[in-house]
C-alpha cells in the first residue's frame, strides 16, 4: 500500500496494485482450499482473470497519459485536470 500513497509515478502505482491483487489471490486461494477442498482453483482463476483485466486497463490508462501529457506523473495529470499550470 506504500506504493499507492507515496509514489507519483503511474507505473509504480500500477505495480503496487498488481502486488496487492496477487496477495489477495494467494490469500483467497489458501482460504478456499482450507474451507472447500475443490473451490480454491475456481476462485483463484476468477481472481486472476480480474487482475488481468485490471492490469490491461491500467496499461491503457498509462499509455493514454503518456500520449496526451508526455509523462506518467500523477501530480501533473491532476494539475492539468484542474486547469492549473504545470511547473
Amino acid at each position: 500500500m506504500y506504493g499507492l500513497v507515496a509514489r507519483r509515478n503511474l507505473v509504480r502505482i500500477m505495480i503496487s496494485l498488481e502486488i496487492v491483487g496477487a496477495a489477495t489471490v494467494t490469500i483467497m486461494g489458501a482460504a478456499a482450499v482450507a474451507l472447500w477442498k475443490s473451490m480454491g482453483e475456481v476462485l483463484g482463476l476468477l481472481a486472476l482473470i480480474a487482475i488481468g483485466i485490471e492490469g490491461a486497463l491500467l496499461i491503457a490508462t498509462a499509455t493514454l497519459m503518456t500520449r496526451t501529457l508526455g509523462t506518467f506523473d500523477v501530480i501533473v495529470f491532476k494539475k492539468k485536470d484542474e486547469g492549473g499550470e504545470e511547473k
